[in-house]
């Protein structure tokens, strides 16, 4: 989940996404409305739409004006025999339920407490320290405050923040204040002592974190990075963990709170990439409640603090979730989360050296013959295997490790993936195809922002990001079924969004003119793909979901606009509101106003 890259407008756009509707009401409150049955997994309802454009993925019939559901399955691609309500959409298009392939919901209430403020748009770290003062002077019941969202521009030049900084506004109790993009946190001396970290580093610290210290004292400075892992290990995250700021019912709460955005921009189904056995009980818990409003994936994430055993574990739980008398169709867990590299400079695993001069090619974030065993375990054991990769030679000795475990296992059909694939050489484009490994994108991560794409220029040289960064359009003519995500909480989950990058290359702002790369740029219908035809093949789900045709599941989207006709204006993309969006036959959100889309939080 980390970017390191995130620019401030975005960051206000996904935060305001996830929080605004957190901090309307008290956990008590809300806690009374999410535990109660809301009756949309269990049983299916009716419903017919006409007068309407449906682009049904389906390639044998790609277009339909009518659709009759009944009991949660597309009836008929027709409204000859209506069921349940009946709407007239007016003529507005119709797509299949969106995927988001690449998300962190549960990542939210972790690196932030729910009723805490976002630091985005402070100017200074006085300013970050006054958003922190008035929280905890409201919340003294909070006892772990961790606010999310500070920017490095926020201190001078060469300065850093410092443990005695937040000290001097909150000394009885553990602070962590989380960095804009995942990779750097800042915490007062209390957070450091629970952690075993203030003098040295703790004996269970992994991986490559870095935890800076006073080089006279040898005293932590109150400045980490690379410490954490997403939502699941972690020096501050394990300690977050073991003070157990939330009940389980809390847990419970936050997360469907959270669920309950992604219809709303016209998402039906999600896979989280930080997930672990614990976070598989609070959405088991949402489903048992007949309360799940997206259907879900759930990987689990091999860290550093991970051992071959858990790998073990997670398998028993996918395969326990799969048996259980939960309502089928909405919750997996047999997926298996693993990375090879890391993505900031100095981690991307690449051939040649970076070409800012520092001498470098980057490094595997495990040794590789710890990594291969990881991944041949995994494989033995059933799961399916999605890898976090960066570099190109990442991704090369990712491929060659998933073709040698292909060839050790048993035969099967596998349908594992490779996330982010940032950088590929043209040799290794034809062996997704080959191999049946699925490249799985993050649009928003290559955000066009001028200061993003300068320091990306000075890391890798133009010529190399010219040739292998995000070779999107080369993808899908070397035949490899791509699917893409929005990396939530760091980028916006409106899937919009990711098809307006991936079709324009450009921002909010419509810029670059013309888009950044034109030559990667896709047409607005495979785009469409990777979001719904291609995902459910991912998900082995291929028979049922993805497209709209008589016996699948009625997960669909009323979209405001029709992005599919020929006369459509494809700079508006990212102003396109789901208006309508079922699961299962039932309506999760509805708004057939006129009102313009909000994108910009910072205004």
């Amino acid at each position: 989940m980390k970017n390191p890259f995130l620019k401030p407008a975005t960051a206000l756009l996904f935060v305001a996404m996830s929080l605004c509707f957190l901090c309307q009401c008290t956990l008590k409150q809300r806690l009374s409305l999410v535990l109660k049955d809301r009756q949309v997994n269990a049983k299916g309802a009716d419903i017919t739409i006409k007068n309407t454009r449906i682009w049904t993925g389906d390639p044998q019939n790609p277009w339909a004006a009518a659709m009759t559901v009944r009991g949660g399955k597309v009836a008929a691609m027709n409204a000859d025999q209506p069921a349940g309500e009946v709407m007239d959409l007016g003529g507005r298009l119709v797509v299949p339920g969106m995927w988001d392939c690449h998300t962190h919901p549960q990542a939210p209430y972790v690196l932030f407490s729910p009723e805490a403020p976002t630091l985005f748009g402070a100017k200074t770290s006085g300013e970050v320290l006054d958003r922190l003062r008035k929280y905890v002077k409201d919340h003294p019941e909070d006892k772990f405050p961790r606010l999310f969202g500070w920017m490095g521009d926020i201190f001078p030049k060469d300065a850093k923040p410092t443990r005695q900084m937040i000290d001097a506004v909150v000394s009885d109790r553990p602070v962590y204040l989380v960095h804009h993009g995942g990779h750097a946190h800042w915490v007062n001396t209390t957070a450091l002592e629970m952690a075993n970290a203030l003098e040295k580093d703790p004996p269970d610290m992994r991986g490559d974190g870095h935890i800076e210290r006073d080089p006279k004292t040898s005293l932590a400075t109150g400045h980490m990075q690379e410490t954490e892992y997403a939502a699941t290990h972690g020096v501050m995250l394990n300690t977050v963990k073991r003070v157990k700021p939330y009940t389980f019912e809390e847990q419970v709460l936050l997360q469907r709170a959270i669920l309950e955005e992604y219809p709303k921009v016209g998402v039906t189904s999600i896979w989280t990439k930080d997930g672990d056995i614990d976070i598989t009980r609070v959405y088991e818990r949402i489903l048992r409640k007949d309360a799940l409003p997206v259907r879900v994936v759930l990987d689990n994430m091999y860290t550093p603090y991970s051992n071959l055993d858990d790998i073990r574990k997670f398998a028993e739980r996918g395969k326990e979730l799969a048996q259980s008398d939960l309502p089928k169709g909405f919750l997996r867990a047999d997926v298996a989360k693993l990375f090879i590299d890391l993505p900031i400079k100095g981690w991307k695993w690449m051939f040649e050296p970076y070409a800012d001069g520092s001498g470098g090619a980057g490094r595997p974030a495990f040794p590789i013959e710890d990594f291969r065993a990881q991944m041949r375990e995994a494989d033995r054991l059933g799961l399916q295997i999605n890898i976090s990769v960066y570099g190109d030679r990442a991704l090369h000795e990712c491929l060659n490790i998933l073709e040698e475990t292909a060839r050790a296992n048993p035969p099967r059909e596998r349908r594992h993936m490779i996330e982010h694939a940032e950088f590929i050489k043209d040799a290794d484009l034809p062996r997704f195809r080959q191999l049946g490994v699925i490249p799985s994108m993050n649009p928003n991560g290559v955000y066009p922002d001028e200061g993003f794409q300068t320091m990306l220029r000075q890391a890798m040289g133009e010529k190399r990001l010219a040739e292998e960064y995000q070779r999107y359009s080369d993808l899908l003519k070397a035949g490899a079924l791509m699917v893409n995500g929005s990396d939530f909480p760091l980028f916006p989950m409106d899937p919009l969004i990711g098809i307006n990058l991936l079709v324009n290359g450009t921002g909010i702002d419509g810029k670059p003119k013309g888009g950044l790369w034109p030559q990667k740029q896709i047409t607005i219908e495979e785009a469409l793909r990777t979001y719904t035809v291609n995902p459910a093949y991912a998900n082995f789900a291929e028979k049922r979901l993805g497209m709209l045709r008589a016996g699948y599941d009625a997960d669909f989207v009323v979209l405001s606009e029709d992005i599919l006709a020929p006369d459509f204006d494809k700079t508006r993309l990212m102003w396109v509101k789901a208006a309508m969006t079922v699961l299962n036959g039932h309506i999760m959100h509805k708004d057939f106003s006129e009102n313009r889309k909000v994108i910009d939080f910072a205004k």
